[in-house]
């Protein structure tokens, strides 16, 4: 006997343990809370329509005292009616359960253990660091739902129980429920969304409300990091949509301050319409910091990939045996005849040699091959390549 009665009372115990710390099993516990509540709602709703129900709706039976009373003569005794003030009590009575019933099924499907049972450790808010990232201590659905503690409690109650049957019953859970939403986060951003934020460290000045005015959302800009929603994730990609100098201003001040200069372009067209030379002179004393070890000036400017390089490479190796040139372009990365022929280099002689008998040389004699070589016809190499303002500014002498 004791041994068939086991089963009941192991599940007896692991049911009141849940009742008392129902984040042992959050997904047992609402479904005994949901059993609980289900049930104290039909006993609410039979009794309320017993209480509220008049006498002529409820079933009468003749008593043998009524009987009797009948056959004497006398009329049987009608039952009392329950005065108005008892009726809108009672009904009051009901609508409080009713509403703590809800309320409390939106406190325990709120709890964040609840949705870690399905969306942890895959989530990728579990890379995130507790001791950085501020979100960490933020319930899930004060991001992933709106309306704030009202739909936390209430309103977000249906639509988070459908999300939560979908999934357990295997069907998928995609009801569009969870996404982040702009109004989730102007709950605890409304203040910075306000203003224009400043990032000193960074350089940074950015104005919400004109993005958000041209139905820009939060999560445009700022993505998801190693589990963390970082204030600088996207880059510049979201600004180009309007920063194209035509709906918006491409002027560098517009977000960026006198610390922050230097942009690293990531795409040809914002490279060549935004920002023609990308720089380091934001951050570094280039001529102090970089230069030395680069031994020129990086990222190198269009001037120099255009035409100013054959000066600056003509003296590294003259003067440098090509050690220079040669820490970044090799026979297997960025080799020079990538653009240039096997040409180049041929018929000069002893390169230092060259370094002085060519001062005395003709425009017209260099041009010969030069400009026979040149991808534009007209070009004086002279000139145009060696001798101009851009390729002796980046040249090392």
């Amino acid at each position: 006997m004791n041994e068939a009665l086991a089963p009941m009372r192991q599940s007896f115990a692991m049911l009141v343990r849940i009742l008392v710390d129902p984040t042992s099993n959050m997904r047992v516990a609402l479904l005994l809370y949901a059993t609980i509540a289900l049930i104290l709602l039909l006993v609410l709703a039979v009794g309320t329509m017993y209480v509220m129900g008049t006498p002529d709706d409820r079933p009468t039976t003749t008593t043998t005292t009524e009987k009797r009373r009948t056959t004497a003569g006398k009329a049987p005794r009608k039952p009392k009616r329950l005065s108005g003030r008892t009726r809108a009590l009672l009904a009051v009575g009901a609508v409080v359960v009713i509403l703590a019933v809800w309320v409390f099924a939106g406190f325990t499907t709120s709890d964040p253990g609840l949705c870690k049972s399905c969306h942890w450790p895959a989530a990728q808010h579990a890379k995130a660091d507790a001791a950085t990232d501020p979100h960490t201590r933020v319930a899930c659905v004060s991001c992933h739902e709106t309306g704030g503690a009202l739909g936390r409690y209430v309103t977000g109650v249906p639509f988070r129980v459908l999300h939560l049957g979908m999934a357990w019953a295997g069907s998928g859970s995609d009801t569009g429920y969870g996404q982040a939403t702009s109004q989730a986060c102007a709950s605890c951003h409304a203040k910075t969304l306000a203003v224009t934020s400043i990032n000193a460290d960074r350089g940074l000045k950015v104005s919400h409300a004109e993005p958000m005015a041209a139905s820009a959302g939060c999560t445009d800009c700022h993505a998801m990091s190693n589990g963390t929603v970082s204030v600088h994730n996207r880059g510049m990609t979201p600004c180009l949509r309007c920063h194209d100098d035509k709906s918006a201003s491409s002027a560098c001040a517009t977000c960026h301050t006198e610390k922050a200069a230097a942009a690293r372009a990531r795409t040809t067209s914002f490279q060549g319409v935004q920002i023609r030379d990308v720089k380091c002179g934001g951050c570094h004393n280039e001529k102090r910091d970089c230069d030395p070890c680069h031994g020129a000036r990086m990222p190198h400017s269009s001037d120099f990939l255009g035409h100013a390089h054959a000066r600056a490479a003509a003296v590294d190796i003259w003067f440098n045996h090509g050690n220079g040139c040669r820490r970044c372009h090799t026979a297997q990365r960025r080799p020079c005849t990538r653009c240039h022929s096997s040409l180049i280099g041929k018929g000069h002689g002893v390169p230092s040699g060259l370094a002085t008998s060519h001062q005395h040389a003709q425009s017209a004699s260099c041009n010969t091959c030069h400009q026979k070589y040149a991808s534009i016809a007209t070009r004086d190499f002279c000139k145009d390549v060696c001798h101009d303002a851009a390729a002796i500014a980046a040249s090392p002498r």
